[in-house]
């Protein structure tokens, strides 16, 4: 079979495999409970910076969805080398036991969300950035919301070099020269 007469969307999958992207485990909180929630992806991105804004687009069948969009409020944690280990937990399915086991996570909670009985996003100390995010749209397509976050807080650790997704595996974007 060529690849021209292979099904649209198994050709779209392909070619979006070895698109290289940043790659980032976002996280959130069941606002009943306060248990986080959280998952691997790619699939994120800077909207605008007026108002500061990013965007994520998230499977409504995905374990995080309903508590993440109740919640209201997510945060992006970008990776960096020696943080590789917390892609497979939220990655694979079979390793949800091991999500937030690390010793490196923390609770953030928002001045204006202080009084909330279970208003803290979980992040990664001293990840590149943490970008915390209320949500203030969303816009459905087929599988998946895409979910526009304005931009509440960010702590960064002061580095860049992240960690993104290309050709099916973790790697480190690098300029060209």
């Amino acid at each position: 079979m060529t690849q021209t007469s292979l099904p649209l969307d198994a050709r779209l999958k392909r070619v979006l495999r070895f698109m290289p992207a940043p790659l980032g485990i976002v996280t959130s909180f069941d606002p009943d409970s306060g248990a986080p929630v959280g998952l691997a992806m790619s699939a994120l991105m800077p909207v605008c910076l007026d108002p500061p804004a990013m965007a994520i687009c998230v499977n409504r069948s995905g374990s995080a969805y309903d508590a993440m969009v109740r919640a209201g409020r997510f945060c992006i944690n970008l990776l960096q080398a020696g943080q590789d280990g917390h892609v497979l937990p939220f990655a694979d399915p079979a390793a949800r036991d091991a999500r937030f086991t690390q010793e490196d996570w923390r609770q953030h909670v928002h001045h204006s969300h202080a009084n909330s009985r279970h208003g803290g996003v979980w992040f990664i100390d001293n990840a590149p950035a943490a970008i915390f995010c209320t949500i203030r749209q969303s816009v459905s397509f087929g599988t998946h919301d895409l979910l526009v976050g304005e931009v509440d807080d960010l702590i960064t650790s002061g580095s860049d070099d992240i960690l993104g997704w290309a050709n099916g595996a973790l790697c480190r974007p690098a300029p060209i020269s």
